[in-house]
């Protein structure tokens, strides 16, 4: 688990990276989704609607259910689909995979893509702690939900102040 996270203790203290750095301001439709998500651990998607990423989405739901018989249920998921023309015109495909409740947010046009703001990619998968600061960035093939890797860093952020105590 500690391989996802590709910066180095020295990087993390000189500011190289955005692991333990606050979640970039980003707003979709006039909403900041990871405003309302302080104080909760915060899992963001960064899915669009192809076959893989539907399928991604309808997993998010069997993680959430794993994690909440485990009592990890104050934990926060959300997809942002992405902003190309083909994902717009698939937004629906992709929100009816997304577990109930698991909000599916659809870029505009005119708005500056979230994707570039979280400095992410198609299947990222980004943990952030209960401050709003960005624990794990989990890229492919780590992020396959079929494999351990989101869930461990989901738990892992769930039981310890990987990035320091919040105050």
């Amino acid at each position: 688990l500690l391989g996802l996270v590709v910066a180095t203790p020295e990087d993390v203290a000189e500011n190289k990276t955005r692991i333990c750095q606050p979640a970039p301001q980003w707003a979709i439709n006039g909403t900041a989704p990871m405003k309302r998500e302080l104080g909760r651990v915060t899992v963001v998607a960064l899915l669009k609607a192809s076959q893989f990423c539907l399928k991604q989405a309808h997993s998010l739901g069997g993680l959430r259910a794993k994690l909440s018989r485990d009592g990890l249920t104050d934990i926060s998921y959300m997809i942002v689909n992405e902003k190309a023309a083909l994902s717009r015109a698939m937004y629906w495909q992709l929100k009816r995979q997304a577990p109930k409740g698991v909000p599916v947010y659809q870029q505009e046009l005119l708005e500056p893509d979230v994707w570039q703001i979280l400095d992410g990619d198609k299947d990222d998968f980004l943990i952030y702690d209960r401050c709003g600061r960005l624990a794990f960035h989990i890229p492919l093939p780590y992020s396959f939900l079929h494999l351990r890797y989101v869930e461990s860093a989901v738990r892992v952020t769930h039981a310890k102040d990987f990035c320091g105590n919040c105050s």
